[in-house]
């Protein structure tokens, strides 16, 4: 067994492929896996140990010896800075797309009949987040440092949709109060801003850059909550897809894989509504619900966590559909495999733990997982969404 390497000793490698976490991975002379960020398939690289053990390594880049095929001029001076708000600025995007699916590929393996269809790519490349959070300290704004806690300023952010851009700016300008800054853009073009601490500036900034609502701390100024899709509110706390481009894209894949109704449709994590809307307009009797309540819930709204709204609201369901956080929905399998559905439709943004609990329901014997497809809607990072399609057997 090779002896670990001591902190701080300096390889050279190169690097083979990207990792679900976004890191680049290579094996040193002894055929040890090494994790590289900011690294490229491809690239020839001099690294320096921050972390060691007898099968794998962490480093951190020291130099790019030779760069890779993929390996492309990043276009952002913030992350060259060190800027950790992107993974993959680095990586040309026909690479990113062919990692992403690997990444989906090797989590989703065991899932036997399963057909992963190629990865699309919906939303553009640059310019499209339309919600967004940053950090502010000593009044300057800015995103966290690659691997670390300290603030690097950023003006201006080339993922930030246009106008969201230039809102940003405004309020980067204004010296926001220390603590977390969020921003969200609405369908209809008005921007909801908010800081964790009261701030005196706040109302200043409404009507400028397109800011229709501030809130600061518990104080709001005009109106905090937009209609961030047609039917579908939120403020700037509130989850929702980054992308607009991407997130039609994926109802439209959800809508198709579940299919059209009628039938009854309990859709489990929904959130403010994303998809409850394409799916009754597809001839569901959709009863959406969610641990909390969004700002303006859709008809029908269950407030109750997933494991207690299967275990509440009777059936019989002829399908259940959920998009649960990163975390999974391990506590919600027993009750979808109680209710019995026709068809299951599982909407994820962690393949990884999409991959435990579609193992779970399958291994029941009641259930099969069909179909997978993987969507690109966060282009220079590693986040890949999923959506699959179990039926019962």
């Amino acid at each position: 067994m090779t002896a670990p390497d001591r902190d701080g000793a300096v390889r050279e490698l190169e690097i083979a492929s990207l990792a679900a976490g976004g890191d680049g991975v290579g094996r040193d002379a002894s055929g040890r896996v090494t994790f590289v960020p900011r690294a490229a398939p491809g690239d020839r690289v001099q690294v320096r140990i921050v972390q060691a053990t007898a099968s794998f390594a962490r480093a951190e880049l020291v130099e790019v010896v030779a760069p890779g095929a993929a390996r492309v001029a990043p276009g952002c001076p913030h992350f060259v800075r060190g800027c950790g708000g992107c993974q993959w600025l680095h990586v040309a995007r026909a690479e990113q797309l062919a990692a992403k699916q690997a990444i989906a590929a090797g989590a989703l393996r065991k899932l036997a009949g399963l057909q992963i269809h190629p990865i699309t790519d919906p939303a553009p490349a640059l310019g499209w987040r339309r919600r967004a959070r940053f950090h502010v300290e000593r009044g300057r704004a800015g995103l966290y440092e690659l691997g670390g806690r300290r603030v690097v300023a950023v003006d201006r952010c080339p993922q930030l949709a246009p106008a969201l851009d230039a809102a940003y700016a405004a309020v980067a300008a204004a010296t926001p109060p220390d603590g977390e800054l969020a921003l969200v853009l609405g369908c209809h073009g008005g921007i909801a801003v908010a800081t964790e601490r009261a701030w005196r500036g706040a109302a200043r900034l409404i009507g400028r850059a397109g800011i229709t609502g501030v809130l600061a701390g518990d104080a709001a100024h005009g109106d905090v909550i937009v209609e961030i899709e047609p039917g579908v509110w939120g403020g700037p706390w509130d989850f929702a897809q980054a992308s607009a481009a991407g997130n039609a894209a994926l109802i439209a894949q959800a809508r198709a894989a579940l299919g059209p109704g009628p039938g009854r449709l309990l859709e489990l994590h929904a959130g403010a509504g994303n998809f409850t809307r394409g799916f009754a307009a597809d001839g569901w009797d959709v009863t959406p619900s969610d641990a909390t309540a969004p700002p303006r819930p859709p008809p029908g709204f269950v407030t109750g966590t997933a494991r207690d709204v299967l275990a509440w609201l009777a059936g019989p369901w002829d399908a259940i559909a959920l998009d649960p956080p990163r975390t999974g929905a391990a506590e919600a399998v027993d009750g979808i495999l109680r209710a019995a559905p026709r068809s299951v439709l599982y909407v994820s943004c962690d393949v990884a733990t999409l991959a435990r609990d579609a193992a779970q329901l399958t291994a029941s014997g009641r259930y099969r997982a069909t179909d997978a497809w993987p969507l690109d809607v966060m282009p220079q990072t590693s986040h890949v969404e999923v959506v699959m399609r179990l039926e019962r057997a």
